[in-house]
């Protein structure tokens, strides 16, 4: 079964994520700092519930600096919230959950007429899209690392959602990472994306928080 226990569901993730997009790893302060080098952020320092006097003083390492990230996972970052954040932070974002599930291949719907797939693979990651003609309808990644499964970058284009190709992508990268060795998956779920997974039988395991530094 998936495991439950917080500081090895936050390692596996932590590990695939590393793995599916070529990111190093490195310590600071005893956390992971995840040197993710993205248009968005350059660096993503990673705590599991470190304590609001913890916390406080993590908020230096990205104070002032708007491509560095701050993470908090926990069961509850409620009390992270409500911290009082030095000059040179903000709140980037509250609604991500880290979900956990065991994988099985299950039978994929099939796609509608007019639709077609590419697989695009590499050396960290297997990538599935669904194309009506030339444009892109839905697509998503998976990365398998020591049996788990991370999936990553799933999104359906708007004019294209409502219509299960969101589930579609997931069945079928999921197919392919159990095909690959993979029997239990983590990622990071928006709140949007949140249904679609818990729909497939994914569990909400720990909040997460994120904060930003700014000048």
């Amino acid at each position: 079964m998936a495991i439950d226990d917080p500081t090895e569901l936050i390692d596996a993730w932590l590990t695939t994520w590393a793995s599916i997009r070529g990111i190093r790893r490195t310590e600071l302060d005893g956390w992971a700092l995840m040197h993710v080098a993205s248009s968005s952020r350059e660096t993503e320092l990673v705590c599991l519930d470190p304590g609001i006097e913890t916390f406080t003083d993590l908020t230096r390492h990205v104070a002032g600096d708007p491509r560095a990230m701050l993470t908090v996972v926990g069961r509850d970052v409620g009390p992270y919230l409500t911290a009082r954040l030095p000059p040179g932070v903000r709140l980037d974002r509250d609604d991500e959950t880290l979900m956990s599930a065991d994988l099985t291949d299950e039978d994929v719907p099939p796609l509608a007429d007019g639709l077609t797939f590419r697989w695009t693979i590499d050396a960290h990651r297997t990538t599935y899209s669904v194309e009506a003609g030339d444009t892109v309808a839905a697509e998503g990644s998976v990365g398998v690392h020591d049996g788990w499964a991370t999936f990553d970058a799933v999104e359906t284009t708007p004019a294209f959602q409502r219509r299960g190709l969101g589930r579609h992508v997931m069945k079928t990268l999921t197919r392919q990472a159990v095909g690959r060795g993979a029997s239990r998956g983590v990622l990071a779920a928006s709140a949007q994306g949140r249904s679609l997974y818990t729909g497939l039988g994914w569990k909400p395991r720990l909040e997460m928080l994120s904060l930003m530094g700014h000048e």
